[in-house]
């Protein structure tokens, strides 16, 4: 099965987000990520690829930030977001790794890591802004679609509207903590080891870890701040 053939295209509840996208549309609100590249992170994380499905809550409010794939910022963008900083902050706490040079997480999507928001658009500026029920019956139908996979699949699920889900998850393992924005670091998500957690999840089912290592070198430690 690919993400194409999810029921949840033929429902009432995509028409009706579609809808609603029409009236901000119509209203000249922008949108993160821009409206084409909403489902940006499926379509470049087949259904039959994914190992590893990390899931947040929505967008980084700002268009130069957003890319349609959840946490990851455009390779050429300097500034950093906080919760990318506090992930990568983990990243090298627990796989021992350089600092990365760029905001990229494009390496991940390649290997099977699907990075998902619930929500996975929200107007510039405001964050919660597109909290809408629809969306949910999309996010059940991925995490329910992976979850019966014959391939094992790990779910790193990353605050509580993320963490709802693991309800619908039966046979897959699942990692949970608080999500990595600077409101929620500090409650689970540091030292939660989420990276090395998966793989050796991933090893103990029988399938190949991922290479968490992303470029590093090229950024200085003046630009994280």
């Amino acid at each position: 099965m690919n993400w194409d053939e999810l029921d949840y295209w033929n429902s009432g509840e995509w028409q009706v987000i579609q809808e609603k996208l029409d009236d901000l549309d119509g209203q000249g609100r922008l949108l993160c990520p821009q409206r084409q590249h909403i489902f940006r992170a499926l379509d470049h994380t087949p259904m039959a690829s994914v190992r590893v499905a990390i899931i947040g809550q929505d967008p980084y409010p700002s268009l130069r930030h957003a890319t349609g794939i959840a946490f990851s910022i455009p390779k050429s963008e300097r500034d950093y977001p906080p919760t990318l900083r506090n992930i990568y902050s983990e990243y090298c706490s627990d796989l021992h790794y350089p600092y990365p040079s760029n905001g990229s997480l494009e390496k991940w999507v390649k290997q099977g890591v699907l990075l998902w928001n619930v929500f996975p658009i929200c107007c510039v500026g405001e964050s919660l802004s597109c909290h809408w029920d629809e969306w949910t019956f999309l996010t059940k139908e991925i995490v329910e679609r992976l979850d019966q996979r014959d391939i094992p699949v790990v779910f790193i699920l990353l605050g509580n509207y993320a963490r709802d889900y693991s309800r619908y998850i039966r046979e897959s393992d699942v990692i949970e903590c608080s999500h990595p924005s600077p409101r929620g670091a500090k409650f689970s998500f540091f030292g939660s080891r989420i990276f090395s957690t998966a793989n050796g999840k991933l090893v103990e089912a029988g399938v190949e870890p991922i290479n968490w290592r992303l470029d590093h070198g090229e950024r200085r430690d003046s630009d994280r701040l």
